[in-house]
């Protein structure tokens, strides 16, 4: 699709952009660009994308896909609550 920047260099987006969607405009070495769609995330939201916690959650999720984890609702899910208290 070609698009024709007007003489402000606005160019309509096809109808698979939402109105009010951020994007990003990514220029890239070949000399074209990309445009990523983006989200917002609140401030204090932000400690959640830290490497860190994605690569803690992906674990923690691992665990529970090959069948490590407790239910927290369970006899061994409360042991483990109190045991934690008590530290």
């Amino acid at each position: 699709m070609m698009l024709v920047p007007d003489n402000r260099r606005r160019v309509t987006l096809p109808p698979a952009f939402k109105a009010g969607q951020p994007v990003e405009l990514e220029a890239l070495e070949d000399g074209t660009f990309r445009l990523v769609p983006m989200v917002a995330i609140p401030a204090h939201q932000l400690w959640a994308w830290r490497p860190e916690v994605q690569a803690s959650v992906e674990k923690s999720l691992q665990e529970r896909r090959d069948g490590e984890g407790i239910a927290i609702n369970s006899p061994e899910g409360q042991e483990f609550l109190r045991k934690l208290a008590a530290e």
